[in-house]
């Protein structure tokens, strides 16, 4: 007899009534997850998939092959984390076997894709772990092709279901951190769920339509919906995830390029499509090499560090918060417990995340390279959404200080998130009316004065009061891009540069650019800006001052010594400017921000 012939109606109902299963226990697949990590978010990750998967069967399909397709074209998409990248990896497997095989709506040909692709599911992971996802996906495939295809789906997947079960609880057993929770993998259960819908999809032929209420706003990867809760300290800090486009690479080629970054390596490679995950320190250097071979579709970049240390031990019940324009050292603000919004960065067709997945070292590289003007945005309101969904469950406050509303809309998008809360959690946006590294003095006054147990209002007020006596200079070779972003005057720009000024820059009170001096050359530049310090600290005394720079090192840290002899005591830190300030700025730029004593 000849197998039974698949309805590739039957089949889109069974895909989708199997991704609705995963997403109505997302709750519970968040809360049983502890391997490999327990970062609470596998149900979230898995979420995700699912919606990119109901997404793209809601499109026209006219075969077995064409739903398969779409399914394995959505997976990558949509995929998250360590078991989405596998689940995706698994349903790509499956497309590639099928599209070999004569008959590709038949029983048989089905069955054979789905124990074919057992092998590159195992091939995405770069350390394969028995009682994980894996484990489940290879008892079911294996359970489902030993019984007689001439058999329909219906008749033999419920076989296949009870072994996938027998297989999901002996999870539990094989890995001892399951074994001492009580619980089975979370990434296993989650297939096992998308099995239980997709086979009761055949067996009860019901066909119902997903509700719209499955669908997040956006599903970009940099959206994070959950944080990560670690219960042991992270080896790397950052879990990183990238949806490469283009691809040139091979997936074994990638894994050995990538191994060297972190940890917790995923990679799935399809139809020059590959989704690669991994914890690592190097956020930005995983993205350039991944950059070279192929094209950045979407990113990513939770700090597991930082949420661990707060789940661990908070700080202080006021949560601090800013955005990456703010130049503070990246070790204050871990030590401190500070949040940052990170500004997005878009260069050609890629989008960078400020000071994650790109530095200003980078960006001028990149931009030097491909002689692309860059452009910024602020954070998206889901992702600041979601961030104070975090901070309200573990802080009784949250302060924002914003880069000066005049420069960018971040303000605006803060402040319409906060209006949105419906907890009572308190949550004030402040605008600094400042930028870079002046922006970075006002948070650590906040921070200083939210560590040492200040009340909620008396920050607020404190910080409202304490913009005025913060100042930025800077130090300007090229002009092209203040004048270009708008930072300062066209006209008066363009005047400054015919007769080859080089000016210094800095804020009005409105935090809008002005330019508030010029030299002919840099070195009578910067010798104003120490004549201006010098003439500030004798009038109202230079609290503190911090030096930075666009890619010029040598010629900061020159002046940091001659500020140094001259105002007595050395800056509080030097640093890299963040590449949003950069990119206004220019190559070549050097800043002096500083704090004047307050006349209270």
């Amino acid at each position: 007899m000849e197998s039974q012939l698949i309805d590739y109606k039957e089949l889109i109902n069974a895909f989708q009534q199997g991704a609705v299963r995963v997403l109505n226990e997302k709750r519970e697949l968040n809360q049983i997850n502890v391997f490999p990590v327990s970062d609470g978010d596998t149900g979230s990750n898995l979420a995700s998939l699912m919606q990119a998967i109901l997404e793209e069967t809601k499109k026209e399909s006219t075969s077995v092959i064409e739903v398969v397709e779409k399914v394995a074209e959505a997976s990558l998409i949509g995929a998250r984390g360590n078991s989405g990248i596998i689940f995706a990896q698994y349903f790509n497997g499956i497309y590639n076997h099928l599209l070999i095989q004569e008959e590709k709506n038949s029983v048989t040909s089905f069955v054979k894709s789905v124990k074919s692709a057992i092998t590159e599911a195992y091939q995405a992971i770069s350390e394969p772990v028995e009682g994980t996802i894996i484990t489940v996906i290879r008892s079911w495939a294996e359970a489902l092709s030993e019984n007689d295809p001439i058999l329909g789906l219906d008749q033999l997947l419920p076989k296949a279901l009870t072994e996938a079960e027998h297989a999901l609880e002996n999870t539990t057993k094989q890995l001892k951190v399951l074994q001492r929770n009580q619980v089975v993998d979370a990434g296993a259960k989650g297939f096992y769920l998308f099995m239980v819908g997709f086979t009761q999809a055949f067996v009860n032929k019901e066909t119902t339509v997903p509700t719209n209420n499955y669908f997040d706003e956006s599903l970009d990867l940099e959206v994070s919906e959950t944080q990560h809760v670690n219960t042991a300290e992270p080896k790397f800090r950052y879990c990183t995830e990238v949806l490469l486009d283009q691809v040139t690479k091979s997936k074994d080629e990638i894994q050995m390029d990538l191994a060297p970054y972190g940890d917790s390596l995923i990679v799935a490679v399809n139809r020059n499509k590959a989704r690669i995950h991994i914890h690592s320190n190097q956020p930005d250097e995983v993205l350039h090499y991944l950059s070279k071979i192929g094209q950045p579709m979407q990113q990513k970049a939770d700090d597991m560090l930082l949420q661990y240390q707060i789940n661990q031990q908070k700080k202080a019940s006021i949560a601090l918060v800013t955005d990456s324009i703010a130049d503070i050292p990246a070790e204050y603000l871990l030590a401190n417990q500070i949040h940052v919004l990170p500004m997005n960065i878009l260069i050609g067709d890629t989008s960078y995340l400020d000071k994650l997945t790109i530095q200003s070292k980078q960006f001028f590289e990149l931009t030097n390279a491909l002689h692309d003007r860059a452009t910024s945005s602020q954070p998206t309101l889901k992702t600041v959404e979601n961030l104070f969904s975090f901070l309200e469950t573990r802080y009784e406050a949250v302060i924002v200080i914003t880069v000066a509303k005049k420069l960018s809309g971040t303000f605006h998008t803060v402040k319409e998130a906060a209006k949105k809360r419906t907890s009572s959690v308190k949550i004030e946006v402040i605008d600094s009316k400042l930028n870079s590294a002046a922006q970075g003095l006002l948070v650590m006054n906040a921070n200083e004065l939210i560590q040492s147990g200040v009340g909620f209002e008396d920050v607020v007020k404190h910080i409202k009061n304490k913009r005025n006596k913060l100042k930025i200079v800077v130090s300007v070779d090229d002009l092209d891009p203040m004048i270009e972003s708008g930072r300062i005057p066209q006209f008066a720009g363009k005047i400054a540069k015919k007769i080859n000024l080089k000016p210094i820059v800095s804020l009005n009170e409105a935090g809008e650019g002005k330019l508030s001096d010029f030299a002919f050359s840099l070195k009578g530049n910067e010798r104003k800006i120490i004549q201006q310090l010098e003439k500030h600290h004798k009038k109202n005394k230079v609290r503190r001052y911090v030096v930075i720079h666009a890619d010029e090192e040598e010629r900061a840290l020159q002046l940091k010594n001659k500020l140094s002899e001259a105002l007595g005591f050395q800056p509080s830190y030097m640093m890299d400017i963040s590449t949003v300030v950069a990119m206004s700025a220019g190559q070549g730029s050097i800043a002096v921000a500083f704090e004047e004593e307050s006349g209270d």
